[in-house]
Order: C-alpha cells, then structure tokens, then sequence
C-alpha cells in the first residue's frame, strides 16, 4: 500500500521549500489533483498545494453522480454532452471500484412527454457513441413500483442510466496516483502570495498546521482553485479579472426507509422547470440539487429554508409520506461558473454571459495571462480529466520536454475488474469470519488496497467493526484515512474520507463544515 499520511506531508513540504518544479498547482480539488497526475505522468516535476483539504470545496460536495448532462441538450450543448458522456465511460474504465452505473427513472403519465424524453434519450445515447453504461427503456406502473415502492399513484415512465461516486473519495483517488508518479502535495497548505516581477515563478506558502512559511518556486504556475480561482488571480499583478458567477447546490440526505427507493429518480421542481435528483447512497437516499446564485462566505455556503424548502417539495411530490424530519444531514457546494468577462478572453470557450446561473455553460475555460500563471476554471466533474489535459497541454507547449497525456489509460486505485476483486474479497472476509458485505464495502473504497484493509482486520478483529453502532464505517476506514489518505483533522476524517457526517448531520460537524442545521 502507498503510504500518503502527515508524514507524507511534512516531507513533500520540506521538498517544496528545497527544490524548484516544472510545475506548482494551487487548489486541491479535482480539477487540480487531475493536473497534477496529468503534469507528473508526462514526467514534469509537479507540486501542489491546497489550502484546506482535499476535495473540501466543490469537489467534495456535488450530487455525486458521473454523467453526460442530459439537460445539457436543452440549451444546444452538444458537444459538452458528448465530451462528458466519452469521460464517463473513460472513468467506468479507470475506477470501477468508483464510478458505478445506477438506473434513473423519470416518469409521466403524459405519453407525450415520454416521448420526447425517449427522443432526448435516443439522442443522448448516439452522443454517447459506444461508451453508454446502459441503453433506455419504457417502463410501466409495476416495474415503477418495483424499483421506487414509495412512490405516489401508478406512473409511468422511461429508465436510463448514469453513474454513481463518491466524488471526495474519486478526487483523494486521483490524488494518491498523482503521488505515486512522483508529485509532491500537501493539504492544509494555503498561498498567501505570488512570487515573481511580471512573471509568474512560484508562490508564497503558508502551513496551516503549523504556521510555517515557505517558497515554492516553479516555472509554471496553476491557479486550480475553483471558486477562489479570482482570489488567488488577484497576487498576480496583471491578473485581468476573472467574474466567476458562484451558484449554490444543496443536497438533503433522509433516514433509512424514509424515501424507499432503490433506484434514482428524476423528479420536477415547483416552478421553475427544473429537476433534482433523488438518489439511494448505501442505506440512505439523498436529494438535489438547487442552482441559485451566491454572493456570501465562499468557504461555508449554509443550508436555508428556502433550500431545505425546494428540495423537500421536489421530493414530497413523487414521495408523499416524507416529511421535514426525515432529513438527518444537508450539504452545500458551489460551482465556479464564468459570468461575463470583464479581463482578457480566455484561451478555451467560455460560458454565455447570461447572470441567470442555471443558464450558465459547465465549460471550462482557461486564462493565460499574466506570463507563468494559468487559471482554469468553470468544468464539472465529470470532465476534470479532459480539463487537465487541456491545461496540460498549454503548460507543455510553453515548458517544452513533456510527452503526451498519459491520463486515458491510467487506473485510479484498481487494476482489472472491481467484480473478480469483490468474488476475491468475499473469499478472504469469509474466512476471517467477517460479513460479506464487508468485501464490497472494502473493495468499493480502496480497490487493490482492499488486501491491506483486511490484512489490518485479521491483525486487530476490532478494526472490522463499525465506528458508530448502526452505520456501514468500519473502523479500519479511520486509521486508513490517517496512513492511506493524508486526513490530518477530524473534519478531514468525518466529512470527506468516511462521509460519517452525510449519513448524519449530528456526528459533529456537517458536510460543509459548520454546526449542524435542524
């Protein structure tokens, strides 16, 4: 097993402040671990730093779901939609263990409308060209039932399919195998500055566990920092204002039992033509989103009643015997999405200039100025590899000496496939007596390293059994996350490396990292 804990850390700090990189990424999020694995595969010398933790902003707070963008179609984005639909079959391929296809209904009892959604969904599936994890079809009221029994009335509909992931776990993933071809990250690590006279050539650092400062020199600088791209953009003199447009996604997660359904459902929002999620996560389900614009805290995005509101009416409508208190966590994200641009035109397209956030383009888009600083923002999640490869590509042009991206064929945490090492798990957990559920629980969240969690099991029977009586966790997971995943706080353990705060929101702390909300 790769170790990658706070040890991990204070060495790669140490390298930091000794040597100079062909690379430096701000942001520990997706988008920056993609370009940090991208960056070291091609054989660049590569740092990252990020000021929290990793996947602690958006990327570990989305709807958790690997997909093409269905609704993308509305607005003519077709060939967003064919880009995501190609990296999600290319992450079903890299992270099986992950990325995991899950059915979704959508139902009408109008047969128009279901056909126009199997129209959008026939479309959908030829964008796809070969890469679909499953192909449409009709549904009826009994088949409906079968899969969603707390379902209201006897509706009809159409079944598609998508992909699941916990997208904290898929980005600590992605992390790990940037680490393991040579790059040198930290968490808990924030820029508090830029170095260089007109050129970009480094950043001012700042260990946030210890207060130490650092520089961290480089030829070429990355600003993947989401939402807090325009603040890091601002130490650079020159930066041309990059208007990110934050909206706010919230997500309510419900009791066991309480929303029965073992498959996703599309489900209406209350006037305003959009829809929500609602999805079964291991013994819970959980609903969203909302796409509202924000002006507030980008480091603690809250849940409020009008949130909790239009997501419980979304719900209540297709699931009638849920209530309010049925909620037992929530959490919060923002996506960094582009507005008008008031500095220089991006390098790659940006999104329509339109203040309306659920109007915006999911594109990405990559600024170059000023010389050794480049900012990538917008994307989504199920892109991040096609966005780092972009941005790589740039840097490798001006840098010289890299090969080509690599990133197409590079598992994430699992070599071969997730069911012979699921077949193989349960053989071994038998053995040792264990429940075999606890082979795909294990193999879910660590893939070849499956063997080494149940090594620890065998060598201290304790560790196999759940941290908090009644949850999945094992207490293996929290010693993991210390040695496998470079957790350094409790919020790191509880909110993204165990999710124990999403199955419910009294354990301490909430998924976006406040008090707990009634």
């Amino acid at each position: 097993m790769l170790t990658f804990s706070a040890q991990t850390r204070t060495a790669n700090l140490a390298r930091m402040a000794e040597d100079e990189f062909d690379v430096l990424v701000i942001g520990g999020g997706i988008t920056g671990t993609g370009i940090a694995l991208d960056a070291a595969a091609r054989g660049l010398s590569v740092a990252l730093v990020e000021k929290d933790d990793f996947a602690s902003g958006t990327s570990g707070r989305s709807s958790r779901l690997v997909h093409g963008g269905l609704r993308y179609l509305e607005h003519g984005e077709f060939g967003l939609v064919r880009e995501s639909l190609r990296e999600r079959g290319i992450l079903y391929r890299l992270a099986p263990h992950l990325v995991r296809p899950v059915p979704m209904y959508v139902l009408s009892d109008d047969w128009r409308r279901r056909a126009r959604y199997r129209a959008g969904l026939t479309a959908y599936e030829a964008l796809a060209a070969g890469r679909n994890v499953g192909y449409h079809r009709a549904v009826n009221p009994e088949q409906v039932r079968a899969a969603l029994p707390g379902v209201g009335g006897s509706p009809r509909g159409v079944k598609y399919f998508e992909c699941q992931v916990d997208d904290a776990r898929l980005t600590i993933e992605v992390a790990r195998t940037a680490h393991a071809f040579g790059a040198v990250l930290a968490n808990h690590a924030r820029v508090t500055g830029l170095l260089g006279d007109g050129r970009v050539t480094g950043a001012a650092v700042t260990d946030e566990m210890t207060g130490q400062r650092l520089e961290v020199r480089a030829r070429a600088v990355v600003n993947a920092a989401g939402v807090w791209a325009g603040d890091v953009g601002s130490l650079a003199a020159g930066f041309g204002e990059v208007r990110l447009l934050p909206s706010k996604g919230v997500h309510l997660v419900f009791a066991p039992g309480a929303v029965r359904a073992s498959a996703a459902v599309v489900a209406p929002s209350a006037g305003d033509g959009r829809y929500i999620f609602i999805v079964p996560w291991e013994d819970r389900v959980y609903a969203g989103t909302t796409d509202t614009p924000y002006d507030g805290d980008l480091d603690r995005p809250g849940v409020g009643d009008a949130d909790r509101d239009y997501i419980l009416s979304a719900v209540t409508g297709l699931f009638p015997g849920v209530t309010g208190r049925d909620v037992v966590a929530s959490w919060a994200g923002l996506r960094p999405l582009l507005g008008p641009l008031l500095g220089p035109r991006p390098t790659s397209e940006a999104g329509p200039g339109d203040a309306s956030t659920s109007d915006l383009s999911r594109r990405h888009a990559i600024f170059t100025e000023p010389p050794g600083l480049f900012t990538i923002t917008g994307g989504k999640l199920t892109t991040y590899r096609a966005m780092a490869e972009d941005l790589v590509d740039r840097v490798a042009a001006v840098l010289g000496g890299a090969g080509p991206c690599r990133t197409r064929d590079i598992a994430l945490g699992l070599h071969g496939s997730a069911v012979a090492a699921v077949r193989l798990a349960r053989d071994e957990v038998t053995r040792m007596g264990l429940p075999p559920r606890t082979a795909a629980r294990l193999v879910q969240r660590y893939g070849d390293d499956w063997r080494e969690a149940a090594r620890m099991i065998g060598e201290d029977r304790p560790l196999g059994e759940p941290v908090v009586a009644g949850l999945p966790v094992l207490a293996v997971e929290v010693v993991l996350a210390r040695s496998r995943e470079m957790a350094l706080t409790d919020e790191d353990v509880l909110v993204r490396r165990t999710r124990l705060t999403t199955r419910d929101g009294s354990l301490g702390l909430t998924a976006s990292g406040g008090p707990p909300r009634g």
